[in-house]
C-alpha cells in the first residue's frame, strides 16, 4: 500500500499512474480494493494527495532564506530583545517589502493553517493527519496564493526553523510539499516578483508571529476546510497503525501470558537500528531463535539436547544456563545491572528491554552466544 500512495504522490512522473482519475482501473482489482479502503479509512481521496509539481525544482536557490543572519533570531535571548530587534531589523533590511505572517497549528481537536497581513487574513482547517511541518509550509504556499499584492516585493514571516531549512536545501528528494511551495515560489519569481522568507523565533514577543499563531489556534468545525494532504503524513500514519496493530495482537496472544509487559513495539522499534534487528528481537521475545531444541520439536533435528550440559538447547538454556558461555553470561549480567545468577527468561527480558542501551548491549553480546 505505501507503494501506491508513494507513485500516487510522484505523479506525473509515476510510473504506474499516468492519469489522475483512473488510478483505480489501473490496478488489480484486490489492490484497487484495498486503496479504496485506505483512502476510506484517512477520509480523502487519491486527488487530495499533495504531488510533485509539473516542473519540480531542485535549485536550493530559489529565493532569499534568512534562518540565522540577524541578532533576533537568537532563541536564547530575552523575548523583550527579540522583539525590539525584530522591529529595527524590518527597518533597516526590508523596508519597501510586503510584510505576511504565516503559522500552523495542530491540537488534539484540528490542524490548522493561518496567514495575515495588513490588508486581510485566512485560517482553514486542514486534513488531521498532516503533520506541523506539512501546517506550517501549507500555510506559506497559502499566503502566496491569497494575501501575495502584485508588483511588490514580499517577506513572509514563519516560526518554522524546519520548513524554511527544508525549503533552503531544496532537492528532488524533498517533501512533495516543499517542492510545491518551490513552484509557487518560482512562478512569483518569473513574474519578477522578489520573495524573502524570515524565521522568526516562535512565542518571543514577535507580534506578527503572535498574531499569526492566535489565528490559527481561533479555527473551528465551521471554519473553511481545505482538503490537501502529504504522502508522507500518509505513510507516516500508516506505519504507526500498522505497529499499534503489531502491539495489540501480542498483547491477545500466547506470548503475553508466557512473558508479560514488555515496551511496546513503538518503543522497541525506535531501539533496534534495522529490520533485521527488529525480527532478532522478535524471535528472542517469543522464543523462536532457531536452536536444536526448537527443531527437534518439529523433528527437524535429531538431538535436543545441549552437548555440554545434557539439558534441552533451546534459547533459554543458552542464554540463562549453558556452561559454554558462562564467562560471557557474567559480562552480560554486569552490563545489564542483574545480580543474580539465577534467573528467568522474563527477568532477563525486563533488563534488557528496560531502555535502549540495554537492548543494545543485548544485541551486541548474542553474537557470543553463537546467536546471529
Amino acid at each position: 500500500m505505501q507503494f501506491f500512495i508513494k507513485q500516487i504522490a510522484t505523479q506525473p512522473f509515476s510510473a504506474i499512474f499516468h492519469t489522475p482519475g483512473r488510478i483505480y482501473s489501473q490496478l488489480v482489482e484486490k489492490d484497487a480494493e484495498s486503496l479504496r479502503i485506505t483512502f476510506h479509512n484517512l477520509s480523502c481521496i487519491p486527488d487530495h494527495i499533495i504531488s510533485l509539481p509539473i516542473f519540480p525544482h531542485s535549485n536550493p536557490n530559489i529565493c532569499e532564506i534568512f534562518l540565522k543572519d540577524f541578532y533576533f533570531q537568537n532563541k536564547d535571548l530575552p523575548s523583550s530583545l527579540i522583539s525590539s530587534d525584530f522591529i529595527d531589523c524590518i527597518q533597516r533590511f526590508f523596508t519597501n517589502h510586503f510584510i505576511i505572517a504565516t503559522d500552523g497549528s495542530k491540537s488534539h481537536c484540528h490542524t490548522s493553517i493561518a496567514g495575515f497581513s495588513c490588508l486581510q487574513q485566512f485560517c482553514y482547517r486542514i486534513h488531521p493527519l498532516n503533520s506541523v511541518f506539512t501546517a506550517e509550509v501549507l500555510a506559506i504556499c497559502q499566503a502566496l496564493d491569497e494575501l501575495v499584492i502584485p508588483e511588490t516585493d514580499i517577506l513572509i514571516l514563519s516560526d518554522s526553523f524546519s520548513a524554511l531549512s527544508s525549503l533552503k536545501n531544496l532537492s528532488f528528494h524533498s517533501p512533495k510539499v516543499i517542492q510545491r511551495l518551490a513552484a509557487k515560489i518560482r512562478i512569483r519569481k518569473n513574474l519578477h516578483q522578489k520573495i524573502a522568507l524570515l524565521w522568526v523565533p516562535g512565542h518571543s514577543g514577535v507580534s506578527w508571529n503572535e498574531k499569526a499563531d492566535f489565528i490559527a489556534k481561533q479555527v473551528s468545525d465551521f471554519s473553511p476546510y481545505i482538503d490537501w494532504i502529504a504522502s508522507e503524513d500518509i505513510l507516516s500514519h500508516l506505519k504507526k497503525q500498522s505497529l499499534q496493530i503489531t502491539e495489540e495482537n501480542y498483547h491477545k496472544s500466547k506470548y503475553k501470558l508466557l512473558i508479560g509487559n514488555i515496551p511496546d513495539i513503538l518503543t522497541i522499534s525506535k531501539w533496534t537500528g534495522n529490520r533485521v534487528q527488529d525480527r532478532l528481537i522478535a524471535r528472542i521475545i517469543s522464543k523462536t531463535i532457531t536452536t536444536p531444541g526448537l527443531l527437534s520439536r518439529f523433528n527437524l533435528h535429531p538431538d535436543p539436547l545441549c552437548r555440554v550440559c545434557n539439558e534441552i538447547n533451546d534459547i533459554s538454556h543458552i542464554l540463562l544456563k549453558c556452561q559454554k558461555y558462562a564467562s560471557v553470561r557474567v559480562i552480560l549480567w554486569r552490563k545489564l545491572n542483574i545480580v543474580s545468577a539465577n534467573i528467568t527468561y522474563d527477568v532477563l527480558l525486563s533488563h534488557v528491554l528496560v531502555n535502549k542501551n540495554h537492548l543494545l548491549i543485548f544485541v551486541q553480546t548474542l553474537k557470543y552466544f553463537d546467536i546471529v
